[in-house]
């Protein structure tokens, strides 16, 4: 039999009840509205850590105003490029630029070079078809117009091109999984451009063009409506210099493209600086092959672009494979021998280090997040954030965090709200993994460092939750 109770012990019991709960949440620091957007996705609390933190510089601005598991060592996936980028910005200088040198390997006759000509890889991660035509004709404006003899690619300022590089979840035809290479060039990324033609066959066109590259074109033109497009075709490497493309492409489509990593980075760089240099006017008579770079210099290429472009590019747009190129080439700097892996990841500890960041749960595979192992907790990034505001590179590392509902990773979202253009957010996601990390200007004119990361169930659907801590962060911070 129930127990009998006055009114005024109802409302005591549902007061009470409701402390409890109030004190719950308290306790677990988890804002309401991302409490119950997690609620509302069976994301467990368990699988979350959250950090909410004002800072004013090397000294945080006083308590967490939410935080839940704030030392839980998380999978940070792409966020991690928050901790790779600020350590290349404080080592290497935000002004830092990469130069790629050609050597002279033979006798130059007039306009004809007989021998070979070799380049030295010096790690810029963006020398894009647009550079490679500069440098190109930058040769023919110099009086070359013949070589008589091979491509010499020297890679040798890294001693990382093995297994440890190899692809993320077994795609390496995905161009996020491209791998580093010291005389990288275009992403060894190749857009497909496919046509049906007026006989009924399908044309296949590269973009950038590759020189001595062989297509072997096994596309099947299919009637009827738009249903199959470039984006579904198969693209694999049949040889050393030759494409296999398999599928089928509908005639009603008329022209898509596709993105695709195709071909190992020696002949893919042969293939485009080859056909370049024939698009500016030269001959080339010679293959490719790998050695040292000696001889007589002949000409370098200066990056157009500094660490600071870079590290925009890096985090607007979760770029990997540049990433992990600015991890090796601080593991070059510091140690003054061939890249690899341990050593960037010793750079990166060691500039963390001197800054007075100890962060004891770090673990960085490649600095990229494109990884199964690296681990970093929330409280860790706030530090990071925090410290960064002490920095004469400041704004620029900043202003490098897509902006939400402005650009990058983060245009489409929270648009036409509050927070929108006064959060500075770099996000995350690989499978099992979702995550933000970065800055909000609150209404208040407080700045916080925000992350939320979510690992295991419920991951691809933290989006709701992430979005309403950005929220609640800019309206009650």
């Amino acid at each position: 039999m129930l127990p009998k109770y006055s009114p005024l012990q109802l409302l005591a019991s549902v007061a009470a009840s409701a402390l409890v709960v109030f004190s719950t949440i308290a306790n677990a620091q988890i804002p309401a509205p991302v409490a119950k957007a997690l609620s509302q996705r069976g994301i467990s609390t368990t699988n979350i850590a959250l950090i909410v933190q004002p800072i004013t510089g090397k000294t945080d601005g006083g308590a967490a105003i939410a935080s839940h598991q704030v030392k839980k060592p998380m999978n940070p996936a792409s966020v991690m490029k928050l901790v790779t980028t600020y350590a290349a910005l404080t080592q290497l200088g935000a002004d830092y630029r990469w130069r790629t040198t050609a050597y002279l390997q033979g006798e130059l006759q007039g306009d004809v070079l007989n021998g070979n000509m070799a380049i030295k890889g010096g790690g810029d991660p963006k020398i894009v078809i647009e550079d490679v035509m500069e440098w190109m004709a930058s040769w023919r404006r110099a009086g070359l117009r013949e070589i008589r003899g091979d491509l010499v690619i020297d890679e040798s300022l890294y001693d990382a091109l093995g297994a440890s590089m190899e692809s993320f979840d077994g795609d390496p035809g995905q161009p996020y999984n491209v791998r580093p290479h010291p005389l990288m060039m275009n992403f060894k990324a190749t857009k497909f451009v496919v046509t049906p033609q007026a006989n009924g066959a399908i044309a296949i066109a590269l973009d950038p063009p590759l020189a001595d590259i062989t297509i072997d074109n096994q596309v099947i033109a299919v009637a009827g409506g738009c249903n199959y497009r470039a984006a579904g075709l198969t693209i694999s490497d049949s040889g050393p210099s030759s494409i296999r493309i398999n599928g089928r492409h509908s005639t009603a489509c008329g022209e898509t493209t596709t993105f695709a990593a195709a071909l190992d980075h020696r002949p893919f760089i042969f293939g485009l600086l080859k056909a370049a240099w024939i698009a500016n006017g030269g001959e080339w008579k010679g293959g490719w092959k790998v050695g040292k770079a000696q001889g007589r210099e002949w000409s370098q290429w200066r990056s157009p672009r500094t660490l600071g472009d870079v590290v925009r590019d890096i985090n607007k747009f979760s770029n990997n494979v540049m990433t992990r190129q600015v991890l090796l080439q601080m593991g070059y700097e510091t140690s003054k021998r061939p890249a690899t892996q341990l050593n960037g990841r010793d750079a990166i500890k060691a500039t963390l280090t001197a800054r007075g960041l100890e962060l004891p749960e770090l673990v960085i595979e490649n600095g990229s997040g494109l990884s199964r192992v690296e681990r970093i907790s929330v409280t860790s990034l706030a530090q990071v954030l925090s410290d960064a505001m002490e920095t004469k590179f400041f704004d620029l590392y900043r202003d490098s965090l897509p902006i939400v509902a402005v650009d990058g990773t983060m245009q489409r979202r929270l648009q036409n709200t509050n927070v929108s253009g006064n959060a500075w957010i770099k996000t995350g996601s690989i499978n099992g993994v979702s995550s933000i990390a970065g800055y909000v200007r609150a209404k208040s004119g407080v700045w916080y460092a925000v992350s939320l990361i979510v690992n295991g169930a419920g991951a691809h659907d933290a989006q709701p939750a992430q979005d309403q801590l950005l929220l609640w962060v800019y309206e009650q911070g």
